[in-house]
């Protein structure tokens, strides 16, 4: 082999070498370069859920809401259609009492075409008797009474009839306007309840794939919360917040209003349902709704709103506390005020 042979054939093994070198050193970068990312993910993964748990939550609160407003709407649609029902109940017995009066009326007009004599003068000519003549003007009288009445009647009638009519027609509107918008916010409400499944899917898919640390993380730390610091008491809001503070450890579960699970609003209506009160059951009713207090002013039982769309509450205790149901994985918990979420507002009920 001449030497330029042996230098090409050198080369080529050399350069095989590099190659088959190249996935050994390749796969230890990648190890390397992925160290890192691998922790990034698994704090970015918690922070997604966090995220979806949010977004779940912000949906229910919202389709609560829808809920509400839809039985409202549902409620006008019932009242309307009774009252178009009951104007148009009027309006045809009126129109049969105007059919009736308008038959009197035009015998009046008919009686007075062919020259009917209904005066005074007509009874002296026609009486034989002194008698006779008084009976002839007490009947005139009577009719002539009666032949007005029966006019001011019909005139009475026919304006209650034009006034019914308009009633009928305006109700008649009002119940398709409510039902118009029934149908509306059933169609939203029916949107909401889609995309609610959907992030609930993906919160608890993504919930399965969590760690112990990652879980631990979630659940954040643990706030002892003394329930003898509760004044005694049966006030409501006192009685509420005893019944609240029995559910510490229940799972929070979407749309569930206890007895042994809960969403943030739904824990609120059960507890103050031990009160014998009934409380709006989202978040942004149960904003709308209560006395305002000041943050200054919080009493146990107070109600306290997070976010700026109202769609976290929770229920203070006293002492700095607030019980809440939070999130998907975390049991109902006693936390400081501000370990719930952005304050928005406090209502007393």
């Amino acid at each position: 082999m001449s030497r330029g042979a042996i230098a090409l054939l050198v080369a080529a093994l050399l350069a095989l070498s590099a190659v088959l070198t190249l996935p050994s050193s390749a796969g230890l970068g990648a190890g390397a370069a992925t160290a890192t990312p691998v922790t990034q993910n698994s704090d970015q993964l918690l922070a997604r859920y966090k995220a979806l748990g949010r977004q779940a939550e912000q949906a229910a609160e919202a389709m609560h809401n829808a809920q509400i407003e839809y039985r409202t709407r549902a409620a006008e649609v019932t009242r309307a259609r009774a009252a178009s029902a009951s104007a148009q109940h009027t309006l045809d017995q009126l129109q049969t009492r105007k059919a009736q009066l308008q038959g009197d009326v035009d015998a009046i007009v008919r009686a007075s075409y062919r020259g009917a004599r209904v005066n005074r003068l007509y009874a002296v000519l026609v009486s034989d008797s002194p008698q006779s003549l008084l009976d002839q003007m007490s009947g005139l009288e009577m009719l002539s009474r009666q032949t007005s009445s029966d006019l001011r009647t019909f005139d009475q009638v026919k304006a209650k009839v034009t006034k019914a009519k308009a009633d009928a027609d305006a109700a008649t509107t009002a119940a398709t306007a409510a039902v118009a918008a029934a149908n509306k916010i059933r169609a939203q409400l029916q949107a909401k309840q889609s995309t609610l499944q959907m992030q609930i899917a993906q919160v608890k898919a993504i919930y399965e794939s969590l760690t112990g640390t990652q879980l631990a993380a979630l659940a954040g730390p643990h706030f002892d919360f003394d329930p003898r610091l509760v004044p005694k008491g049966t006030a409501a809001e006192l009685v509420a917040v005893q019944a609240a503070l029995t559910r510490i450890g229940d799972p929070y579960v979407w749309g569930a209003t206890g007895p042994d699970q809960f969403d943030c609003s739904g824990l609120m209506v059960w507890a103050y349902q031990q009160a014998g009160r009934i409380l709006p059951r989202s978040s942004q009713a149960q904003l709308a709704g209560g006395t305002p207090v000041s943050r200054d002013d919080l009493e146990p039982g107070d109600l306290i709103i997070y976010y700026s769309d109202a769609s976290h509450v929770g229920m203070y205790v006293g002492d700095g506390y607030v019980i809440h149901a939070s999130t998907f994985g975390v049991p109902v918990k006693v936390v400081p005020i501000d370990a719930a979420g952005p304050y928005n507002s406090a209502r007393r009920y």
